[in-house]
């Protein structure tokens, strides 16, 4: 059962029951749409798991990026005392996100966190659960299978077959291929990219598209690429080198992956990605020429944010980066949805600088993640009795099924579930009709968890839109009789002095509602208060049109 992962870009958090054992793979959070106002993240709703927490036999996470670990902090303050496996790097990201939320939160995790090996086979409550690394943009990631009376189960998690990749990031088909030989009864499969023909390999690659801008380039070279993305971090840190230059890792966030994986690297002396350190230049050094005439500024970030970045930089927000006549500026970021229009000014107004600019489309610069020829592969090592598309919208999961009817998988042996339904199988077969847990997107707003409801996003809605009225009426607290003048203060909403009339009916209307007091004090003020509200309101929509948030203050003194 998927609690969130499931027509859905992120929030991945799946749930495989094994005789009244429940593995809960994987645990992240996705942005919010839009119309999401001041909404930071969302994650899946934890109930089911705490209604049934004394099944839980373990958390494992399978590789380090915000979309399959960044709620574990949350699932770990409702389930208390359930081990968290992950491979050696996702443990130490792990251990600093939880690390940076207990200081936030002024709370303490008890976090039980096991490390194994990428390739290592385990017992965990008797069942058994084999790991095998799979190529996916950040170091370490890993797929598990688990072992059942009918064969494996395996999740595959994120990936492409890339047989040059680097050792860190490299897949293990002989692993792979041993759990395909004992027979898999269900193999779930990512599908974001399933509308994709061919592989994703060699097109996930920048090296190709950018080293002749790095030939080329005179001045500096300022690159944007996203954070989570450690592979391509590694193709820019050996274009680097290769060209007698110095890096700048300048991600503006200090813990986003790229700055952690380099600062955890530092500290423990382990291979994240491999930095020379006669390769990396000094962050002073930024804007003093000629010191830094040789640097590549590498400006990471999350999709979210990189180009807010950028914008911020341009309009000379940053006190280091200016951008100067010779520099060469790569985006290397493709726009993702949600972020188009912040996307767009800021490459605007890229052009307006005197930098050479460079911009890589998406369809020239894939991410990481498997293409139709790479499912095929999967599907041809594991072959499994049922098939399940995961991570993805709706359409992705159809494009992913069409690949495996193609693998000449059964019809009806392919399985597309939303969030909350639950498949069962027993001697090996998938049982009839679906079982259903209720599950919701909860939403974080600051440190604030799920208090954040519809109506609360409708009001920041209906602000943005049409902006506040506020109205203060200060009255006699015995006679109820005004005593000041009424104040009416506006933001969003009316171009003042095109509209004063407005605002002056406004008070006028306030005034009558809190003059009923004077004949009838013991009126309830909130019923005040909504009078001022009710009247005002239907003033303004005829006036204006507009639906600005109302609120009408009765103070006694």
């Amino acid at each position: 059962m998927a609690l969130g992962g499931q027509a859905e870009n992120g929030k991945s958090n799946y749930c495989i029951e094994i005789n009244d054992k429940i593995f809960i793979v994987d645990s992240g959070f996705r942005f919010p749409d839009s119309d999401k106002l001041g909404v930071d993240v969302i994650i899946p709703s934890f109930e089911y798991l705490v209604e049934n927490k004394e099944k839980i036999a373990a958390i494992i996470i399978t590789h380090g990026h915000d979309d399959v670990m960044a709620s574990l902090p949350y699932l770990l303050r409702d389930i208390h005392d359930v081990p968290v496996y992950a491979p050696n790097l996702t443990a130490d990201l792990i251990e600093e996100m939880i690390g940076r939320y207990e200081r936030h939160n002024r709370v303490k995790l008890n976090m039980d966190l096991r490390r194994v090996k990428r390739d290592a086979t385990i017992k965990i409550k008797g069942v058994e659960v084999a790991f095998f690394p799979v190529t996916h943009s950040i170091p370490g990631s890993v797929g598990v299978a688990f072992w059942t009376d009918a064969g494996y189960i395996v999740y595959a998690s994120e990936f492409i077959i890339d047989f040059g990749a680097p050792l860190e990031f490299s897949c293990n088909l002989q692993k792979m291929m041993e759990i395909g030989k004992r027979g898999v009864l269900a193999l779930l499969v990512e599908s974001s990219y399933a509308n994709r023909s061919g592989y994703t390999s060699p097109k996930h690659k920048l090296t190709d598209k950018i080293e002749h801008i790095f030939e080329d380039a005179k001045g500096r070279i300022i690159i944007t690429s996203y954070a989570q993305n450690i592979f391509r971090t590694r193709e820019i840190v050996e274009l680097t080198k290769k060209y007698g230059r110095k890096i700048v890792f300048y991600g503006r966030d200090k813990y986003d992956p790229t700055n952690s994986i380099l600062r955890l690297e530092k500290k423990s002396h382990k291979t994240g990605i491999k930095v020379d350190r006669k390769v990396l230049g000094k962050k002073e050094n930024i804007g003093k020429f000629p010191r830094d005439n040789g640097y590549v500024i590498l400006l990471s970030g999350r999709p979210q944010s990189i180009y807010s970045d950028i914008d911020d930089i341009l309009d000379g927000g940053d006190d280091l980066l200016k951008i100067r006549k010779g520099d060469t500026f790569i985006v290397a970021s493709p726009v993702l949805p949600g972020t188009e229009k912040i996307a767009t000014r800021a490459r605007n107004n890229l052009y307006r600088t005197e930098a050479n600019v460079e911009i890589l489309k998406s369809k020239e610069l894939l991410s990481m993640h498997a293409s139709e020829e790479d499912i095929k592969v999967v599907i041809q090592i594991f072959k499994p009795k049922y098939y399940i598309p995961i991570k993805g919208d709706y359409r992705a999961f159809v494009n992913n099924a069409m690949v495996a009817r193609d693998m000449m998988i059964d019809e009806d042996n392919i399985i597309i579930a939303d969030n909350g339904e639950t498949l069962t199988f027993k001697g090996g077969e998938l049982q009839s009709g679906r079982g259903k847990v209720e599950v919701n997107d909860v939403m974080i707003d600051g440190s604030g968890i799920g208090d954040v409801g519809a109506k609360v996003i409708d009001d920041r809605i209906q602000l943005s839109n049409d902006g506040v009225v506020v109205v203060g009426v200060t009255i006699d607290k015995k006679t109820k009789k005004i005593i000041a003048q009424t104040d009416c203060q506006t933001r969003g909403f009316v171009y003042l002095k095109d509209a004063s009339y407005v605002i002056r009916e406004v008070v006028n209307i306030c005034e009558k509602a809190v003059a009923t007091l004077e004949n009838e004090p013991e009126t309830d003020i909130q019923d005040i208060r909504n009078m001022m509200r009710e009247q005002s309101m239907r003033y303004i929509v005829k006036e204006t049109g507009k639906k600005p948030v109302f609120i009408g203050v009765v103070v006694e003194v």
